[in-house]
């Protein structure tokens, strides 16, 4: 979404993880688009292994070209290790084929921050090729925890092309209030989207209460409304993701899943109209 109007279900795109990973890929495409969105995210390591399974990338093309959906996002990879992610071959693969807007990279970086920056640039040259944004993703147990340790890989690596997404979950999950964005907005070019409570669940394993707990927008204590309007001054032209993973909705039909995000999403976009 490049655009000062006030943000719609349409803007945002259905990410991955919103539904279990036993949904069909023609299933999954169908609940998401009759929740009212037009754009999905994929997993290249969920894809690695469909193809695996003896499917082709021919039915994903006659998929995306039946439902009229868009593949905007690939997730995800890492871009700062010695050793590269073999899945950043692959994910080129589909850059070139499908021409997604991002490809999401999270941490760690290994050796120095400097040396980190370094390898997300050469990736985000590659990727330059096919009009895809690189953005980094930081998360609380990786070594690229917050958003200003993001900003600063970014900001050593110089390229046009890579740029941060901003998960609101993990921002809470490091404590951070929404303050912590202030002056951070100009690297920032992907926010993503769920609820939560503001006390952690599990302490014990940031990684598993991610991958549990997250709740529709508007059904747990995060400001939302605030992370919009605070968007909408400091980014308008920056793009919305919707990440809602929850063992609740991933053991349900997906289009009611769907549904239901895209229903609490609507509530916080209305309320963000109005506050």
């Amino acid at each position: 979404m490049a655009s000062n109007r006030p943000p719609e279900i349409s803007d945002f795109a259905f990410a991955f993880n919103c539904l279990g990973e036993d949904v069909p890929l023609e299933e999954r495409f169908s609940a998401a688009q009759s929740a009212g969105f037009t754009e999905v995210g994929l997993s290249v390591r969920w894809l690695s292994q469909w193809l695996e399974q003896g499917h082709e990338l021919g039915e994903l093309d006659r998929l995306v070209e039946d439902s009229g959906m868009r593949v905007s996002e690939l997730e995800a990879v890492r871009i700062m290790t010695v050793e590269p992610d073999p899945r950043v071959e692959f994910a080129a693969v589909l850059a070139e084929r499908y021409r997604p807007s991002r490809l999401q990279a999270i941490g760690p970086y290994d050796g120095t921050i400097d040396e980190g920056a370094e390898r997300a640039g050469q990736v985000a040259d590659r990727f330059a090729a096919w009009g895809v944004d690189v953005v980094l993703e930081p998360l609380p147990f990786t070594n690229m925890q917050t958003p200003a340790d993001a900003a600063a890989v970014i900001l050593r690596a110089d390229r046009p092309n890579l740029s941060m997404c901003m998960d609101v979950w993990h921002l809470y999950r490091m404590g951070l209030p929404l303050s912590h964005l202030d002056g951070l907005w100009p690297f920032i070019s992907t926010v993503q989207f769920n609820d939560g409570t503001i006390e952690c669940e599990h302490p014990e394993d940031l990684r598993e209460d991610c991958l549990l707990n997250r709740r529709v927008p508007g059904e747990g204590e995060f400001d939302l409304v605030g992370l919009i309007q605070a968007r909408n001054a400091h980014r308008p032209d920056s793009a919305f993701s919707l990440e809602v993973i929850n063992t609740t909705l991933r053991n349900q039909d997906p289009t009611l899943s769907a549904k239901q995000i895209a229903d609490g999403l609507a509530s916080v976009l209305e309320a963000s109209r109005i506050a």
